[in-house]
């Protein structure tokens, strides 16, 4: 096969983009993964306005969750049959819509709504942009690029605990306020853009060869701008007994994924009613989750800073063993103080691992389908994040931590089954 388009832009030394879209795509994480969380953290107090119980509630989370996991597939479709861009900028409308829902809901079932759209457009978001993230850059950099989108995700999550612990105490509409903040962020990102670039790997697939050609040679141009000379092409060789396309390993991570979200969600939206329900009061809990959740942003600095460095395969082993011991931990001690520390090596487990859980699934899937595939596995992934508050909200603390801690190691287990992928082109991995 002759050098091509792609085996050009994989061999970049740099990043081969604007800054700016850099920023806007980190900011795109920021949103997605506030929207994730500020409904956890809001759900106690909203109970108590709209005279709900805590089961009641819990199907707040429930509802965000299915129009997430119908987003992907959406998303996925609409990725895949016209344009990866056109899909980033219709989702964050959705997303804006139902933010804006959220924040006058005047009862529960307005509020579902919102909560409905707002997941829909999330959904559509995170997983078209792991897809882009994955097809624009250069192989070298797949990993440390998604960790530095996520390290801002995750400053987007640090933040709510936080924010909660200051507004909702103090006025009955704080929580009303945090999700009016998530509509006029999402609608400044959405303004500005405009201008991002078409994946090349998605025109090569339409057939438009010219066009691709002309995207990654002003890639090349923007990055010989920065260094004296390019690396040589390196023609792409596949490894056939190894890196084969085969869909069983959809279904592997699919399952990891599901395991996985159940404990993340666990964590990151249901901790709040847990703790509550099981003697915490209101601001004790966000302040021991918002100590904590300062691990995530530690984590993802050290996603963007290991994640091309190390073999991503044996990294997520790791940091998945490390989670489940740590919450462990947390339901034997079960006090304030384990869940700040304990919940902290939690939390930056998360910074580091789906970041690096995100680069190691899309390098699986092969471009003709990765928008569908990411969509498979991180949306039926979040089905478990979606059955994580109907089945942890009312039990006591050491069983519902417990619970969560069996997730890592099972997430462990199954990446045995799985290839290693680190530095090989896209193309080798997903043939």
């Amino acid at each position: 096969m002759s050098s091509g388009p792609l085996e050009r832009l994989d061999r970049l030394p740099k990043w081969p983009w604007s800054r700016w879209l850099l920023v806007n795509l980190g900011a795109s994480f920021f949103f997605g993964f506030y929207d994730i969380v500020v409904v956890g953290a809001t759900l106690p107090v909203i109970g108590d306005q709209f005279g709900q119980s805590a089961s009641s509630m819990a199907w707040v989370v429930t509802v965000s969750l299915i129009g997430l996991v119908l987003g992907e597939f959406v998303g996925a479709w609409l990725a895949t049959r016209r344009s990866r861009v056109l899909t980033l900028q219709t989702a964050l409308w959705v997303f804006s819509i139902g933010m804006i829902i959220s924040a006058l809901a005047p009862s529960l079932w307005v509020l579902l709504l919102g909560r409905f759209l707002a997941g829909l457009g999330t959904g559509a978001d995170i997983a078209i942009v792991v897809t882009y993230v994955a097809e624009i850059s250069p192989s070298r950099m797949r990993g440390r690029i998604t960790g530095f989108t996520t390290v801002c995700g995750y400053a987007g999550i640090a933040i709510v605990p936080f924010i909660a612990a200051v507004l909702l105490p103090a006025v009955d509409w704080g929580w009303r306020a945090m999700f009016a903040f998530g509509a006029l962020g999402a609608v400044v990102l959405l303004l500005t853009r405009r201008h991002m670039p078409p994946s090349p790997r998605l025109l090569m697939l339409q057939g438009r060869e010219a066009d691709a050609e002309r995207v990654v040679a002003e890639a090349e141009d923007r990055v010989r701008a920065q260094v004296p000379t390019l690396p040589p092409v390196v023609e792409a060789s596949p490894d056939v007994s190894l890196n084969r396309w085969r869909p069983v390993l959809l279904i592997v991570l699919s399952i990891a994924w599901i395991a996985y979200y159940f404990g993340n969600y666990g964590w990151l939206v249901v901790a709040p009613s847990i703790l509550t329900e099981n003697g915490f009061d209101l601001v004790s809990s966000l302040g021991f989750i918002a100590v904590a959740n300062l691990g995530l942003v530690l984590g993802a600095v050290l996603a963007f800073l290991l994640a091309d460095r190390l073999e991503r395969k044996w990294l997520l082993m790791a940091t998945f063993t490390v989670w489940g011991a740590a919450l462990a931990g947390i339901a034997i001690l079960a006090s304030g103080a384990a869940i700040a520390i304990l919940g902290f090596i939690a939390a930056l487990t998360i910074g580091l691992g789906v970041p690096t859980f995100y680069a190691f699934t899309a390098e699986h899937v092969p471009s003709r389908v990765r928008p569908l595939g990411m969509a498979f596995t991180d949306g039926v992934g979040h089905l478990g994040g979606a059955a994580a508050p109907l089945i942890l909200v009312g039990l006591t603390l050491t069983p519902a931590f417990g619970t969560m801690a069996v997730t890592g190691f099972v997430v462990v287990v199954l990446l045995i089954l799985i290839p290693a992928t680190r530095q090989r082109s896209l193309e080798q991995l997903a043939r």
